[in-house]
């Protein structure tokens, strides 16, 4: 899946069936998901680190700690940033 910006970023509702089964994947939809063995949380399991460079987290140390709606729209910021680059790792799962 190509990169999206400005004028081409995907909506939410263009984004959502991929966003929603990468949630699944990722969580089983759980937003308050804590990997045992990485600092990823929340929903779309997103690491500390590229939390803390969306602007849609601002306000919220952790995904985990953020509520539902943005943690949706942090997932759709990556997603216009990076494709589904980020999810990767469990594409085996969402990308069918």
């Amino acid at each position: 899946m190509g990169l999206a910006s400005g004028a081409n970023a995907a909506t939410w509702s263009q984004a959502k069936p991929t966003l929603d089964a990468i949630k699944f994947c990722e969580s089983s939809n759980y937003y308050q998901a804590q990997n045992p063995t990485s600092t990823a949380s929340g929903a779309y399991q997103f690491l500390d680190t590229t939390w803390q460079s969306l602007d849609a987290s601002a306000g919220y140390s952790r995904a985990k700690y953020a509520p539902a709606s943005v943690q949706d729209a942090a997932a759709l910021e990556l997603y216009n940033e990076m494709g589904t680059s980020p999810w990767a790792a469990s594409s085996s799962c969402w990308a069918k």
